[in-house]
């Protein structure tokens, strides 16, 4: 029944747009009473949540065999944010209306996806847990935390994404992952090869005094 009800308001969402439809239009087109819709789905936000759940998990184990055949941690989280970026720039509308409708209901509902392999942090946990033990990834924080700050990251690109008009999506991933990876200290400097050869002239004038 619920993937159903979900379905049917999905294909009402592509063809009148999300915010034109109503509770009682996706019970009128599932053949279903009013009651039993508001039964499993109390709005039209929660129902949308459901199909993008069932969406994600369906194409995260689309991306598996993909993701197996890379050797890194940045070439595995790489391809699953380009499908992502995919997703969001085809859905901008069900992205905005699915992430509030998720901060809002924090703390209230279960997730769909808790624990399974459809969600995505538990994905960020598993690639961040393989690249621990090959080496790449510090140790020192255990993966579910080192998670939880990669998915923060990840949702805070989004949201910049879905607020600043004209951002490149994949730029921000990008630019979160470079930052989860590299972190957020002032590197030195390398000197230039101008200052790189006036260093050396210095060095070897001290050099012919001594």
């Amino acid at each position: 029944m619920l993937a159903h009800l979900s379905a049917t308001g999905a294909r009402l969402f592509e063809e009148r747009g999300y915010e034109s439809v109503t509770m009682e239009q996706i019970a009128a087109q599932a053949d279903v009473a009013k009651r039993t819709l508001y039964n499993h789905f109390p709005t039209k936000e929660a129902l949308l949540a459901h199909w993008v759940d069932a969406q994600l998990e369906r194409d995260l184990a689309g991306l598996r065999d993909d993701i197996a055949k890379r050797r890194t941690f940045l070439s595995r989280v790489s391809c699953i944010l380009d499908a992502s970026a995919q997703w969001c720039e085809a859905h901008p509308a069900y992205l905005k209306a699915y992430l509030e409708h998720r901060f809002l209901a924090i703390g209230s509902e279960p997730r769909p996806g808790d624990g399974q392999t459809g969600d995505i942090a538990i994905v960020w946990r598993q690639l961040i847990a393989a690249g621990q033990q090959a080496g790449e990834l510090r140790t020192d924080f255990p993966a579910d935390q080192l998670a939880s700050s990669y998915h923060h990251l990840y949702l805070g690109a989004l949201l910049r994404w879905l607020h600043r008009p004209g951002l490149a999506l994949r730029k921000e991933f990008a630019a979160i992952t470079r930052l989860f990876l590299q972190g957020a200290g002032a590197r030195p400097e390398s000197p230039g090869p101008a200052a790189a050869g006036a260093t050396g002239r210095k060095t070897a004038r001290r050099t012919r005094k001594a």
